[in-house]
């Protein structure tokens, strides 16, 4: 890197410093707070929704169970519903790409396979352990439209666009599909796909027609259509079955199409049975309970219907009832499924509004609802530079990267000086940026590319740097070193380190790993003994697995040791070097800091020895606003002025601790933990399993009056809109005033950057669909 650029940036950045005055205060230093609304981020639209297990009341949750959410933009995302819901994993989608429809294959004693498919001939299985795809099965039929599995999980079926229905054999495991047969083919596109058993193939398509074909092996019937059932017509326009489900309990099928109709067949004789004319505009989605009491249908006029089965004993003919909607969406719902075991009763739907919406299966009616935060930054897609003030977004294919002022007078206080698309398919994974904010690195799942930013103007001019090494090196992780050598970490979990101004660039000093030992939840789950942390802090770096293994590397020597062992999912890390520790935080909000100590041997000790004295004072006693808190901490960093002084933050809420003081002990009875109505796993099953299962477009800079930063320890820190309790003094803070956060970091030692997305600015632009107002 050239020393007369590095000149020219400092240059750039005193003239800055030199406009700003500080705000001075006798008593008490105020924090300078930017809310950072220019980032134009916009969450991708739900598209499908996929729980991995089949529901069974009578049965603890098992440790591995998932939820899939399939995004518009081709991302996948992998929830965990313990802990009031986390995301454990995102697969990155691509140019173009949409996902349309997800399955799982669930298969004792195998892991759990993820199928999707999206506006293409093709169906993609995914590794869940590197997030790359595993297979890529061309169907050879016309585009696919709908998928779904069987009872047995061994096949699936596929529908299509020219009218035809394709079985695809997975029982080979992972990575095997391969043609069974195609049944009898008709012209209609092949909308939405059930099975009935193993036994019949269930299929709505966009004639308004409901067909049947049968499946049974060694059959004469075997791939022929059975029973053709039609639905109402529309006046205009033909009628589209958009869903359709099988009850088993009562052999019928449940169907909504176009109209706003739901209807109710009975499978045997291929017979209308009810029919119910409950939405205004079309059903786009349908599920059921475990015992088939309950049907949830939910579309495009935002509101969820529950029809309910009379199951009184006496009647022979037990009827279905519209017994109760709720609209709790903004917009068209695209997706909506369920889950039930001892310990879990969720529905949960989501769609236009890219928002997941949680409610109770057996309550609905009138229980309690979680609507999630339209941006949970478990990934994140934003970084701050502090020496030249840098915002940089990326999202899909597209960086962008903003300058920030320092004058708080003037209206329009950052400006865009780099916005730059590249021409791969592939969504970008990560971003890193040196100290100096001159060397940009982005990282995809294929290929990683190096660019060299040089101010000229008002702008930044963008240089693509050679490097084969990276072009062929996937990249999961990236951070700085310094400003010229970075660490990556590959989709395939190797660690190594890159000097780019070195002349021996192609040869990667790869640093040695720790084998991780193998149990039942990461045979299931391949991705939960995988890398999902790293923290870089001079020479050295902290990594952390899903399974909740946290290492510490010595980046001069390039080995690793072990730090701790959690029996929990860890949501964010830090290094704090100052204290000599490491902090980590875990999916139910606690915090622990452990010693950082490269010259002990740690293998045969368990994390309780490496706690620091604060740790052990307060990981339990946290205050009441931690221990309630339902969006998880996904971003820790360090004060500038006192190292001890740490800030936290989650998708709604900030928090500053100072870990020089110790919280007041709790003498209270020690309550139950709160389950948050219900709206997460209760029971007393594991997160790890070792034992057998048991079956705004503007930025607005203010002085907050809600982040002061009061220079007496005794003094209580002022906060408006958050009640605080009497036990907390000057040493804890928080609030839930900005929301929802893509990310916070600070700029200098009194600017906090606080880049917020008003989820009002991405609704408004979505039409939906209007509902009657309601007179009284």
């Amino acid at each position: 890197m050239s020393s007369s650029l590095l000149s020219v940036l400092k240059e750039k950045s005193r003239s800055l410093k030199i406009r700003n005055k500080p705000v001075k205060m006798t008593s008490q230093e105020r924090m300078i707070v930017h809310r950072c609304r220019f980032v134009d981020f916009t969450p991708a639209t739900i598209t499908s929704l996929a729980f991995s297990h089949k529901s069974n009341i009578n049965k603890l949750t098992p440790s591995d169970l998932r939820l899939a959410i399939g995004r518009s933009n081709g991302n996948i995302e992998i929830w965990n519903p313990r802990n009031n819901w986390f995301q454990e994993m995102v697969i990155e989608g691509g140019k173009d790409r949409s996902i349309e429809g997800l399955c799982w294959s669930n298969v004792n004693g195998e892991s759990l396979r993820l199928f999707s498919i999206g506006g293409s001939t093709v169906v993609t299985e995914w590794d869940l352990a590197t997030g790359l795809p595993l297979r890529n099965y061309d169907c050879n039929s016309g585009v696919i439209w709908s998928i779904s599995i069987n009872d047995s999980q061994d096949k699936l079926s596929v529908g299509c666009d020219n009218g035809t229905v394709v079985l695809i054999d997975i029982s080979g495991g992972p990575g095997v599909l391969e043609h069974d047969t195609i049944l009898m083919r008709q012209e209609a596109r092949v909308l939405t796909l059930a099975w009935k058993k193993d036994d019949f193939v269930i299929g709505g398509c966009s004639d308004g027609r409901i067909r049947i074909w049968s499946a049974q092996k060694n059959d004469e019937n075997m791939g022929r259509l059975l029973h053709t059932m039609k639905v109402d017509k529309a006046k205009k326009e033909s009628t589209l079955v958009w869903s359709v489900i099988y009850l088993p309990r009562t052999d019928q099928i449940a169907s909504g199409d176009s109209t706003g109709s739901i209807k109710f067949w009975d499978f045997q004789f291929a017979t209308l049975n009810q029919s119910f004319k409950a939405h205004d505009a079309d059903v786009l989605c349908l599920t059921t309970d475990t015992d088939n009491n309950y049907v949830f249908s939910a579309g495009v006029d935002r509101k969820i219907f529950q029809f309910s089965q009379n199951t009184n004993k006496s009647q022979k003919n037990n009827r279905w009832v519209n017994s109760s909607n709720r609209l709790l969406h903004g917009n068209d719902i695209r997706a909506i499924c369920a889950y039930q075991s001892k310990g879990a009763d969720f529905l949960v739907s989501g769609g236009v509004e890219k928002t997941l919406v949680i409610n109770s299966l057996t309550s609905f009616s009138n229980g309690n609802y979680r609507k999630m935060p339209t941006v949970e930054p478990y990934s994140k897609n934003v970084l701050v530079n502090k020496e030249q003030r840098l915002v940089v977004s990326w999202s899909e294919s597209t960086v962008k990267i903003w300058t920030m002022g320092t004058d708080s007078s003037t209206e329009q206080n950052y400006k865009l000086v780099c916005k730059l698309t590249l021409k791969d398919d592939q969504n970008i994974s990560t971003c890193s940026l040196s100290p100096d904010g001159q060397v940009l690195v982005v990282g995809r799942p294929s290929t990683t590319k190096v660019f060299h930013l040089q101010p000229v103007g008002n702008k930044l001019k963008v240089t693509k740097l050679d490097n084969d090494l990276l072009l062929r090196t996937s990249t999961k992780l990236v951070k700085f070193i310094d400003n010229s050598k970075i660490v990556i970490c590959s989709c395939e979990d190797d660690v190594f380190i890159v000097d780019l101004e070195s002349e021996e660039d192609e040869k990667p000093q790869e640093v040695e790993l720790l084998e991780v030992t193998s149990t039942k939840s990461s045979i299931k789950v391949p991705y939960i003994n995988r890398i999902n942390h790293l923290e870089v802090d001079q020479n050295i770096a902290v990594i952390s697995r899903g399974c909740g293994v946290v290492d510490i590397l010595d980046l001069k020597a390039r080995i690793s040791k072990p730090l701790a062992r959690l029996n929990n999912f860890i949501t964010a890390v830090h290094i704090n070097t100052s204290r000599k520790s490491v902090v980590v935080i875990t999916a139910d909000n606690k915090i622990y800091e452990f010693n950082m100590n490269l010259n002990s041997e740690a293998e045969n000790e368990d994390s309780e020895s490496v706690l620091t004295q604060w740790s052990k004072n307060n990981t339990d006693n946290l205050p009441k606003e931690w221990k309630t808190l339902k969006e998880n901490c996904v971003g820790i960093f360090s004060d500038i002025e006192n190292s001890s002084r740490l800030w936290f933050w989650g998708a709604t809420w900030i928090s500053r601790i100072d870990f020089d003081v110790d919280f007041p002990i709790n003498k209270r009875r020690k309550q139950k933990k709160r389950t948050h109505e219900g709206l997460t796993i209760t029971d007393e099953s594991n997160f790890m399993n070792d034992e057998e299962d048991d079956e705004d477009d503007d930025i607005d800079m203010e002085i907050s009056e809600n982040l002061n930063v009061l220079l007496n320890q005794g003094n209580k820190i002022k906060s408006t809109d958050v009640q605080r309790n009497e036990e907390s003094s000057g040493h804890f803070f928080f609030t839930d005033k900005y929301k929802p956060l893509l990310f916070v970091d600070l700029i200098s030692s009194n600017e906090l950057a606080i880049i917020e997305r008003n989820p009002l600015t991405f609704h408004s632009k979505q039409k939906a669909f209007i509902q009657p107002k309601l007179v009284f």
